[in-house]
């Protein structure tokens, strides 16, 4: 399957994409993160990335789980990554250099719990499976759902 880059709209394949280890546990975390945090996550850990050369996928995969470690309240998280995204963003010119370590993120995540955090979304509690369309409409069959019967 061929994908394209919606920055630069070069096309490669899925298989490719996923190939390294690293890259599929980063996307599955990321795949389970509310967007207001996987967002934020993704442009926090382009902040570690050298004008030069692209972030290793296993420093990227070792970066993001040291992030959500910091907090168990992810929204509060992902409020703290999108304040620092944006004041690094606003601090990069011709001799901005990468970040190296989490301290100027940890800083930012203290004052948004001390403002009084954000709506509850905690990383350790059990996420509900996800389940297909199908899967949800047999299940409500087998239920007895009225909506769903035949014929009626």
């Amino acid at each position: 399957m061929q994908i394209q880059c919606p920055t630069c709209h070069s096309r490669f394949s899925l298989d490719q994409a996923t190939e390294d280890e690293s890259a599929r546990r980063l996307m599955a975390i990321l795949g389970e993160l509310p967007r207001e945090v996987s967002a934020p996550l993704v442009a926090y850990l382009g902040l570690f990335r050298s004008r030069t050369r692209a972030l290793a996928w296993e420093r990227s995969l070792r970066l993001a789980r040291e992030v959500l470690e910091l907090g168990r309240d992810t929204m509060a998280i992902g409020a703290a990554l999108s304040e620092t995204v944006e004041a690094m963003r606003g601090k990069q010119g011709a001799d901005w250099k990468p970040l190296t370590n989490h301290n100027y993120l940890k800083r930012v995540l203290e004052s948004t719990m001390a403002r009084g955090g954000s709506a509850p979304a905690r990383v350790d509690q059990p996420r509900p499976p996800r389940t297909s369309n199908t899967a949800r409409s047999l299940q409500a069959l087998e239920d007895g759902d009225e909506q769903y019967r035949l014929g009626e």
